[in-house]
């Protein structure tokens, strides 16, 4: 099977539909083994383990992970919390970075500077969470959001073959 290598406009190499048969299998199956991998491609292992590579140095894989259950950890209640700010979102992430239950945090537009997306064990613990945030120098006001049920959690997905 030819390999379909094309440029992006960024200069980046495109996806191919290997790559993107690839991608869609992890995605539904990330445990896969690379033979099973590469029969689905009718490539060889190792030229889908050289794809892989590239795809992960190239950053469209960011990581190889596990997906573990908050609640497994103790982390039952999750929040949004919007923040107003003073100082610039480059100036607060070494310090973000540090607080354990900071899982995401994006900058916005709008009237708030940046969203965090926060787990916490109890709304006890949520509560000093947001007193310790509004305690950093530079965040000038929280409005937080607590999620019941979250119905879908997902990232991108990969247009299957």
């Amino acid at each position: 099977m030819a390999e379909n290598i094309s440029e992006s406009r960024t200069g980046a190499r495109a996806l191919d539909h290997i790559d993107q048969v690839l991608l869609a299998a992890l995605q539904a199956a990330g445990r896969m083994r690379l033979e099973d991998l590469a029969r689905q491609v009718d490539l060889a292992p190792s030229s889908v383990h050289d794809r892989l590579r590239r795809l992960q140095r190239d950053g469209v894989i960011r990581r190889w992970t596990i997906d573990i259950a908050p609640e497994a950890l103790g982390f039952s209640v999750l929040a949004y919390v919007g923040v107003q700010a003073s100082r610039p979102c480059s100036e607060l992430v070494g310090t973000l970075e540090q607080i354990r239950e900071v899982e995401e945090f994006h900058a916005v537009a709008g009237q708030l500077s940046f969203i965090l997306k926060v787990r916490a064990t109890n709304t006890e613990h949520l509560l000093h969470l947001i007193e310790r945030l509004k305690q950093i120098p530079g965040i000038e006001g929280t409005e937080t959001t607590v999620v019941l049920k979250t119905h879908l959690e997902r990232g991108p997905v990969v247009k299957g073959p």
